[in-house]
């Protein structure tokens, strides 16, 4: 069973960040405005609020989650990698960072590595599905557009699961 002692300390925060930097390669990738990409943020929140209901049954994703709520009670921030200004620039960090989390875990939690990167590739999908994309004051447009269907793809092939 792994835990958070298993990792140095950068190596945490890089699996710690994970879920958020997938929220973020989704909503760069097809911006919705600002209600539009604040509901795309918080939807990762949503995915971790409902993890902390009950045990998701994979001990790193438990430690994950347990270490984000210890974090929230004492009021400590999370903090990101520094991200370019560009827009490429960001998806491709984002990316970058899939790859070496996926790397990092086939060594250090091979057992829990494909339910933690499912969990990850859970937030990039809540962002997407949060807002719609293009129409007017809300009507017409779709769910998830085709850039941010390009986006989850290319998050699910970094992190090397099938969806």
């Amino acid at each position: 069973m792994v835990t958070k002692a298993d990792f140095t300390a950068e190596e945490w925060q890089q699996v710690l960040v994970l879920p958020q930097l997938a929220a973020l390669v989704v909503v760069v990738a097809s911006p919705s405005g600002p209600v539009g990409i604040a509901k795309e943020m918080l939807a990762t929140s949503k995915l971790i609020a409902e993890s902390l209901k009950a045990t998701t049954g994979n001990a790193l994703v438990d430690a994950v989650v347990a270490d984000l709520k210890e974090k929230a009670e004492k009021k400590e921030k999370i903090e990101p990698p520094e991200m370019s200004k560009e827009r490429n620039e960001i998806i491709e960090q984002c990316l970058q960072a899939f790859r070496d989390v996926a790397a990092l875990l086939a060594q250090k939690a091979p057992a829990e590595a494909e339910g933690y990167k499912q969990w990850v590739y859970q937030a990039a999908k809540l962002s997407s599905e949060a807002a719609k994309e293009g129409g007017f004051l809300g009507m017409g447009g779709t769910r998830v557009s085709e850039a941010e269907a390009a986006a989850l793809r290319a998050v699910a092939k970094e992190l090397g699961i099938s969806v």
